[in-house]
């Protein structure tokens, strides 16, 4: 396996892995995501790995693109002045769970926030996937906050 950063010309390979995530998230939760052609446009695409605040990874196995994690980092308004790592996405191919990928793209992706002046990383996680919960508790990540609904 390999890490390395995500580059313009790999948009078709995060674009399908986008779509593996945004689906989840469509079958979940039909009453609040809307079926997309591309859940992350390129242009948006174009512009984190551009940006020196994004770390946009990919890991490659077997000569393919089998993973990405995108993280932003960010300075907290409102809080405690700090500067943290958010991670926006972070999607391993169907195909090549349980290989360590998910870990390895993550331990690469606190290194570099870490490098960046990051004292922590945050993410959000929904409800329904209790595999990400899972695999984020994990790697000792701890509920930070709780978001609630009610239908009316």
């Amino acid at each position: 396996m390999n890490i390395r950063p995500l580059h313009n010309e790999d948009y078709p390979a995060v674009d399908r892995l986008m779509q593996q995530v945004h689906q989840l998230h469509l079958d979940a939760r039909p009453d609040l995501f809307i079926p997309l052609e591309h859940p992350l446009p390129p242009e948006q695409y174009q512009e984190m790995v551009g940006s020196d605040r994004a770390i946009c990874l990919a890991a490659e196995q077997d000569g393919q693109i089998a993973g990405i994690c995108f993280v932003t980092i960010r300075n907290k308004s409102c809080m405690v002045e700090d500067i943290i790592a958010y991670l926006d996405d972070l999607c391993v191919d169907e195909r090549f769970r349980h290989l360590g990928i998910g870990k390895a793209l993550m331990e690469r992706a606190q290194q570099l926030a870490k490098a960046k002046g990051a004292s922590r990383l945050d993410l959000m996680v929904w409800e329904f996937n209790r595999a990400a919960l899972q695999f984020y508790r994990s790697l000792g990540m701890e509920p930070q906050r709780y978001i609630f609904e009610k239908k009316l």
